[in-house]
């Protein structure tokens, strides 16, 4: 059965550090004591994040007093990939073969630069074994165990806050049959996790605290750090028909503020369950439980009850465990709802969890391969002191055998060299398919960059005030030298044209470099480096100032696709592209339009170069000559 023993458990949040100790009691678990600290950040401070974890972690480990400690860390959700995998449903004890070939296809990054868990999900009689992969970048990990490791703990595991939060549901909750929904609504993003019998799914949407925060800040024009104190002082949920009529105007204007961000929360979570039926089969959730900092927002619940219509509940990780006599009772109710992850790391202590997820960094894996060769070195010495005696007593014996031996030997050294060639033609021909093999292996793992960049733009920049035309990769660009200002196009460099069937279109009309630009990138190996997207915004006719750049921008620079964020595929900073805006971004309006791409006055086109983390390759075509 369990095996209860005392757990520390850390979790590293995007705004938060949270630890927890758990010991033995009776048959179960206590929260012997526990502790938080805020970490908020505007978002131009985040290259100053990891000074602040590791203040905060040396902070808990002193109030907690658990220094020298094995601790379980979880890290946030917005760090990992995750991914769905199907295999086939081969008669195979041993996935990791298959599981390590399916992840160097769905996770945009070399394999040898991330590090990855599995969990096989149960099976619903469809054929084929179902996999959650769990992925994350390896300096990401490996930076983040620094942080751990240099405040004297050891780290004994690594899960992602995701599948900790999903096995403390089901510990606390095992009376809970019917499908429902949970909603962890965090800092940077608020995930999405169905539980239902022989079903799991999961999906994460930006929609949570921080942009809730943003909101605030654009409509009062404060900035990150005053709109999101606002927003915890005075902050509640407008729930309509009149609720803010008794509020003074600055507080009802804040309260329609934070019900106009969290209304894109209640249409994710609706479409989260129309893809979930549509694609996993899935039943509609009877019911769903909210945790995370932003559900302690006052009318959350009732606010998403209302925009989901089925009952809301406040989930309480620790219905299992029972609470120590240190406990503040006082500070617990306020913090409750944001302990599910460390909740969760103890349910995996006790070797009671659904999900094993343990992603290991560096420096824990070597620990963990010296530890295993001890046995087998103190073998490896027993087995030497006894061939050591052994060889005295055989030493005479050996020598009026070698003669026989060397006969035989030289026989099978004949045969030997008849399989060594057998062996090199066979290797020879191995060589070759393997050649092809990964040929099409690239051709196959591109079909999901592309499809990967999309879902990220459209996910994260959709807005009804501007809408996207071109999307097109570009071919070695190099954004430093290059400017958008009074271009029709991204010149300079080679655009992969998506447009050539819309003949006389403006949008791609321009699809080689100049020769003196072209000719500095011979001899490069084709890459397509950044993705040029371009597209209309609204404005009033005749009025210059009433354009919507300040959405394009803010969904396109300021919001969403920073390069430090752990899952962005795109390799730039807030602060790069307003230094350098003409290289990045250009508007043309009616005045400067000329020709063929004459603009109507009431639009603005909009063009952008987005340089990509992780450049993608270009297969080699060969055209028969006719």
């Amino acid at each position: 059965m369990a095996e209860y023993k005392t757990t520390v458990a850390l979790e590293i949040g995007a705004q938060s550090v949270t630890m927890g100790v758990f010991t033995p009691a009776g048959k179960g678990f206590a929260l012997s004591r526990y502790a938080r600290r805020e970490i908020l950040l505007d978002p131009v401070e985040e290259g100053m994040r990891m000074d602040y974890v590791s203040s905060a972690i040396g902070e808990l480990v002193s109030e907690l007093k658990v220094k020298g400690s094995d601790v379980r860390n979880v890290v946030s959700g917005q760090q990992v990939f995750m991914r769905f995998i199907k295999l086939p449903a081969l008669d195979m004890d041993d996935i990791s073969e298959q599981v390590g070939y399916e992840a160097q296809q769905h996770i945009p990054f070399p394999l040898e630069d991330i590090i990855y868990s599995y969990q096989e999900l149960p099976d619903r009689g469809e054929g084929e074994r179902e996999v959650l992969l769990v992925a994350i970048k390896k300096d990401v990990l490996d930076n983040l165990n620094g942080q751990v490791e240099s405040n004297s703990l050891r780290t004994r595991s690594v899960d992602c806050s995701i599948t900790s939060l999903y096995n403390a549901f089901r510990v606390s909750y095992p009376e809970e049959t019917e499908p429902v929904m949970l909603l962890d609504i965090g800092a940077k993003t608020t995930d999405i996790i169905f539980a239902e019998d022989g079903r799991f799914f999961t999906r994460s949407v930006t929609a949570a605290g921080s942009f809730v925060t943003n909101t605030i800040s654009r409509e009062f024009g404060l900035s990150f750090r005053e709109a999101e104190r606002l927003k915890l002082e005075q902050g509640v949920v407008s729930m309509g028909n009149g609720h803010t009529d008794s509020m003074p105007e600055q507080q009802a204007a804040l309260a329609t503020a934070i019900r106009n961000a969290m209304g894109r929360l209640g249409s994710e979570v609706h479409r989260t369950i129309n893809h979930y039926r549509a694609q996993y089969k899935g039943n509609p959730p009877a019911k769903a439980y909210i945790c995370g900092g932003g559900a302690r927002l006052p009318y959350a619940l009732e606010f998403l009850q209302n925009s989901l219509n089925i009952p809301v509940e406040y989930m309480n990780p620790l219905n299992a465990f029972s609470i120590g006599n240190k406990v503040d009772q006082e500070a617990l109710e306020q913090d409750y709802l944001c302990l599910g992850a460390v909740a969760g790391a103890a349910v995996a202590g006790a070797k009671v969890a659904e999900f094993d997820i343990d992603l290991v960094p560096t420096s824990v894996g070597k620990d963990r391969a010296e530890l295993q060769m001890i046995p087998k070195v103190v073998a490896a010495g027993i087995i030497a002191l006894a061939g050591a005696g052994f060889y005295a007593y055989t030493a005479d014996k050996a020598a009026s055998e070698a003669e026989a031996a060397y006969k035989q030997v030289s026989r099978a050294e004949q045969e030997v060299d008849s399989i060594n060639s057998s062996i090199e033609t066979a290797q020879s021909r191995f060589d070759r398919t393997m050649k092809k093999v990964n040929e099409f292996s690239k051709l196959y793992a591109m079909r999901y960059a592309y499809a990967d960049v999309l879902k990220q733009l459209s996910e994260r920049s959709a807005s009804v005030k501007f809408w996207f035309t071109e999307f097109a990769p570009l071919i070695n660009y190099d954004v430093s030298s290059t400017s958008l200002v009074g271009a029709t196009d991204a010149k300079g460099t080679r655009l992969i044209d998506m447009n050539k069937s819309r003949s006389g279109s403006p949008d791609s009309s321009i699809n080689r470099a100049p020769e003196a630009i072209d000719q500095k990138k011979r001899g490069k190996d084709p890459m397509v480096t950044a993705i040029y997207v371009s597209g209309y915004t609204t404005k009033k006719p005749g009025d210059e100032r009433s354009t919507e750049q300040r959405q394009v921008l803010y969904n396109l620079v300021d919001n969403n696709f920073d390069e430090r964020s752990a899952d962005s595929l795109f390799s730039y900073q807030n602060a790069e592209v307003n230094r350098d805006r003409n290289n990045y971004f250009s508007f043309i309006g009616a005045k400067e339009s000329k020709g063929k791409m004459q603009i109507p006055d009431y639009v603005e086109k909009f063009m952008m170069v987005m340089p990509l983390k992780t450049p993608i390759a270009i297969p080699e075509l060969s055209v028969e000559k006719k």
